[in-house]
């Protein structure tokens, strides 16, 4: 409670009148800026950015020197305001307080060391002079400047001592990242440098890899489902954090990092990017008891800061609360050398995280309440785009403050902002990154009018509308009852033609009141959002004549084209976290010129495959029932991506997905062979057909022929992604059953892909597996032969209305000539499977 009561008095503003006076800001144009020779780097720099700003709000270049003039002078640094008053003291203000007296013949700034007096100097002219730093190439100057300053003392001290806006606006320009008090991206002296704590991240992958142990100690990964996987995404396969061998390897690995960067503060020992945690039975019993996966890893890093306390006292261990590991155990607490950082991944973004009303927050907010119970040493990962697609309109500018004031209320230290900083020109990411920035210094701003003051300084006359786009966009989702987290599509943002179109509109309206081209272009720049938003989410995709083309309305045409000029033009990057700006223009382009697809029909289905795209059945349509299986030519056929609701097989091992972008084609009228020739000269083939005996079903039938010289291991994921129409998670409505003597129901109390009857889908050996919505009476299944799959399993995601029936093929080694054959096919229900 103290430390809490401390660190918002340390946020808040400290006044003091010092004689009731104000000090025309006229006189300041004789003034002299006055800095030691003994000034530190930053210091010397900060007494440089005074003169700098002074003359971009006077016109008037100050003189420097090194001792003070007679009359009127700016003292910088430390080591010049003691010269004038030995009295002056910042001890109490920490590595980053700052300390500013106005007085009718002098200024004293200084701070602690080794940035807050170049911070003094931003506060200054923030405070005092009404300048603002919106954007990289944008510092606004008022005219005119302000007549006068009050004579006043004012102290601050930043609440969290780790602030990171994450934004190449800022790691590409340093400059501007000190003058937003971003303090995580340089290690220049002359901006102060880095904060010594640095990100807590994933980083066991580092120390226990499979390339090094795998072969020989299988047993050091994790054991899921019965399996030691090592070919697992996300930095590799969890370690099993149980097994004495695997603390012993991470203690040495961490211990020796260490030794090797004596000067380093905290130091990372935390999961890998994946939620395949060991389920042996020695962590299982641990996790069990402690109500928590992060049982059994909390009690692994205790014990890692244990060894690490005894090498290097004063270092602090990290570790992420994350996905599995976010909720605390209810036994085991974290060391007092260990830090822990909460990420928010699974929350919503339109809510402030404290909402009681926001059912996707509850679950952190209290994960957070028992955290701040156990440690005083608590850090934030929070989650600030759309990780999936940088530019799609993404509504969480109302909550940036709230959120940062909720975090400064309850013991947390630091703050990780993420947002598309492996990219640039994100949506609206200069005015994000304003009020994300600002917030962190302070979070007592208000962030709402953070917005308004950024737009009306940056868009000109454009700025109400770009207001009442940003504002009506943020209330449109609210009023759908939406809750995006950071991964939204379209349909979690409620965006439809209807809507995109008037967004479009907006920016039409803002462009036409810009009054000058450099307005033109910001206000340009912000409208990539909505061409995103129409190409996702506007008008669908027609298929005629063999091909696929977007379906606009005639003066909307060349939105795809459009939209890639205005990314060029503006420099972005990359398109989603995982997706270079230059491969997704690829796939618009091939879009606007047409996408060749391939289509096979009976008297009960029509099915459609764009074989250029990974062979990715789109539609799966039932004729008698006129249902769309299928979501992407179906209810979500909006935008010019047919982005969800499909059929692909990928390799899980083997190869991968963009090694097989394209397929060749043979057809005739009840079947479809699909080939492609892998990088290593393998061959894949892939049938879908009709049989006359069975109408009621499509059929697959796929076979890998190894031609490679080398042994290779091969595992397919085959991925229907069934449209269940409702995102309701009452399990008597959406069923998922599994064949095994009989028919058994086997998702009662899931979340979106495990729950208690998990292992029905390991020990089940009827060869199907079926969903079905019990109230609109349809249902689709998957019949397949158990000795071909190493495991069915189910996929759903209510908020997306889908659930996926994969089926995960057997591992097989394949020698030159030998062959993984697969089969399967599709049924539509009337009824429940019985």
């Amino acid at each position: 409670m103290l430390r809490t009561l401390m660190s918002l008095l340390s946020s808040s503003l400290i006044l003091s009148s010092a004689l009731g006076e104000s000090l025309p800001t006229k006189k300041l144009q004789d003034w002299t800026v006055v800095v030691s020779p003994q000034a530190t780097v930053s210091e010397k720099y900060a007494a440089e950015e005074f003169r700098s700003l002074f003359k971009g709000v006077s016109g008037v270049e100050l003189a420097l020197a090194e001792k003070a003039s007679v009359a009127g002078a700016i003292h910088v640094g430390i080591d010049s305001v003691r010269s004038v008053d030995p009295a002056f003291s910042i001890e109490d203000l920490g590595d980053e307080g700052l300390r500013i007296r106005v007085e009718p013949t002098r200024i004293l700034i200084a701070g602690g060391l080794p940035r807050g007096t170049l911070y003094g100097v931003y506060e200054f002219f923030e405070r005092y002079c009404g300048v603002r730093f919106l954007t990289r190439d944008h510092t606004h100057f008022p005219s005119p400047p302000p007549d006068s300053i009050p004579c006043e003392e004012f102290r601050f001290a930043p609440t969290f001592s780790f602030r990171w806006s994450y934004y190449r606006e800022n790691s590409d320009a340093p400059e501007f990242a000190a003058r937003m008090r971003v303090n995580t991206v340089t290690p220049d002296d002359k901006l102060g440098g880095n904060t010594p704590q640095s990100l807590i991240n994933h980083s066991l992958f580092r120390y226990v890899s499979p390339d090094k142990y795998g072969k020989d100690h299988p047993e050091y990964f994790a054991l899921v489902d019965g399996v030691r996987r090592l070919d697992v995404g996300g930095g590799g396969p969890e370690p099993c954090v149980t097994n004495q061998a695997v603390l012993d390897i991470v203690s040495e690995g961490v211990i020796a990092d260490l030794d090797a960067n004596p000067n380093q503060r905290n130091i990372s020992v935390s999961q890998n990017d994946n939620d395949e945690y060991c389920r042996c039975a020695t962590c299982e019993a641990i996790n069990q008891a402690e109500g928590t996966p992060m049982g059994s890893h909390l009690a692994f890093v205790n014990a890692v800061a244990e060894r690490v306390e005894a090498k290097h006292p004063k270092v602090k261990v990290g570790t992420l609360a994350y996905w599995y590991t976010r909720k605390p155990p209810k036994t085991i607490v974290p060391r007092k050398n260990i830090q822990i950082q909460l990420c928010s991944i699974e929350c919503c973004t339109l809510h402030p995280i404290n909402d009681p009303n926001c059912p996707k927050n509850r679950e952190f907010f209290e994960d957070l309440m028992n955290w701040k119970k156990i440690s005083e040493d608590i850090w934030i990962w929070n989650y600030n785009t759309n990780f999936r697609a940088y530019d799609l309109p993404f509504p969480n500018l109302r909550v940036i403050s709230p959120n940062l004031k909720f975090f400064a209320e309850n013991n947390v230290h630091g703050v990780f902002m993420q947002a598309n900083g492996n990219g640039t020109a994100g949506e609206m990411s200069e005015l994000r990154n304003y009020v994300i920035s600002r917030c962190l210094w302070n979070p007592n701003l208000e962030g709402w009018s953070l917005v308004e003051e950024f737009c009306r300084l940056h868009y000109g006359k454009a700025a109400d509308r770009v207001l009442e786009y940003l504002t009506f966009f943020h209330d449109y989702v609210d009023s759908k009852g939406c809750h995006p987290a950071c991964f939204p599509r379209y349909w979690d943002l409620a965006l439809d033609p209807e809507v995109t179109v008037r967004m479009y509109r907006m920016f039409e309206a803002a462009m036409a009141e810009a009054e000058n081209e450099t307005i033109r272009d910001r206000v340009e720049k912000a409208s990539i959002c909505v061409y995103k938003a129409l190409i996702e989410a506007g008008p669908g995709m027609r298929f005629q004549d063999g091909v696929f083309k977007p379906d606009w309305p005639a003066d909307m045409g060349g939105i795809g084209s459009r939209y890639i000029e205005l990314c060029k033009k503006h420099q972005m990057t990359m398109a989603g976290e995982n997706t270079p700006a230059e491969e997704y223009f690829d796939r618009l382009k091939q879009a606007e010129a047409g996408i060749p697809g391939e289509r096979l029909e009976n008297s009960v289905w029509r099915v459609t495959v764009v074989p250029e795209r990974n062979a990715r059945m789109v539609e799966l349509y039932h004729k008698p029932t006129g249902r769309h299986l299928f979501a992407a030519m179906g209810r979500k056929n909006l935008g010019m991506e047919m982005l969800s609701g499909e059929l692909e097989e990928s390799g899980l091992s083997g190869f991968k997905e963009k090694e097989t972008p394209r397929f060749g084609v043979g057809k005739t009228a009840v079947d479809m062979t699909l080939r492609n020739d892998l990088p290593n000269g393998s061959v894949y083939t892939r049938k879908v057909y009709f049989r006359r005996d069975q109408p009621e079903k499509v059929f697959f039938s796929s076979e890998i022929l190894h031609q490679g010289n080398d042994p290779t291991e091969y595992q397919i994921k085959v991925r229907p992604e069934f449209d269940i129409v409702t995102d309701t998670t009452d399990t008597s409505v959406i069923a998922a059953y599994i064949k095994d003597d009989e028919w058994k129901q086997f998702n009662e109390d899931w979340d979106t892909y495990t729950g208690p009857k998990a292992e029905l889908l390991l020990s089940a050996k009827g060869g199907e597996i079926a969903i079905y919505n019990h109230r609109d009476r349809f249902g689709a299944k998957v019949n397949y032969k158990p000795e071909q799959v190493e495991q069915p399993k189910l996929w759903w995601e209510p908020s997306w209305e889908q659930a996926n029936l994969e089926l995960w093929t057997r591992r097989a080694e394949l020698k030159k000539g030998e062959k993984l054959a697969y089969d399967y096919s599709i049924e539509c229900l009337a009824e429940p499977p019985r």
